[in-house]
């Protein structure tokens, strides 16, 4: 801890505070996702600053690009392994455009925002792959694009 009691010591980062970061990505995701700041520990302070990197933005942004490509395709089992909800994808198509410019812009971005960007493409119930889905991905987008633009601590929640 820092002399204040708040925030990381001051230490070399080990081989396997990386190997975490790699083997963790996913539940490193959830907890930037619930507001846990990055500070409170090493592996999950190397996955907040690689997700603010802009080579990990491009990769997304050119992922939910390929989305909204196969929301406008007819569904062909020999080139998808993975059906979007067709509907819901073209109905937040601008919610995806203005997501995937703003993954592209320079500048800083809250890592907040982009693990949310994550989670969503991995939750494979989700509104980005069923219907059946409670959640809106207008709103989850929208919530994302909040969030990236959000540096610092997130904002108090209901609880």
């Amino acid at each position: 801890m820092s002399s204040s009691g708040v925030g990381l010591a001051e230490r070399p980062v080990r081989w396997t505070d990386r190997l975490l970061r790699w083997l963790r990505a996913s539940s490193l995701d959830q907890r930037l996702c619930r507001g846990e700041p990055a500070e409170t520990s090493v592996v999950l302070a190397l996955h907040a600053t690689r997700l603010a990197q802009p080579k990990v933005r491009g990769e997304l942004a050119r992922t939910l690009r390929r989305v909204m490509w196969m929301a406008e395709r007819a569904p062909s089992t020999a080139t998808a392994r993975v059906r979007v909800c067709r509907p819901q994808v073209r109905d937040a198509h601008r919610e995806l455009r203005n997501l995937c410019d703003r993954l592209v812009a320079s500048g800083p971005v809250s890592a907040r925002g982009v693990a949310q960007v994550r989670v969503l493409l991995a939750d494979g119930a989700g509104p980005l792959y069923r219907r059946t889905s409670p959640d809106d991905l207008g709103a989850r987008l929208r919530r994302a694009l909040a969030a990236m633009d959000t540096l610092g601590p997130p904002p108090p929640t209901d609880a």
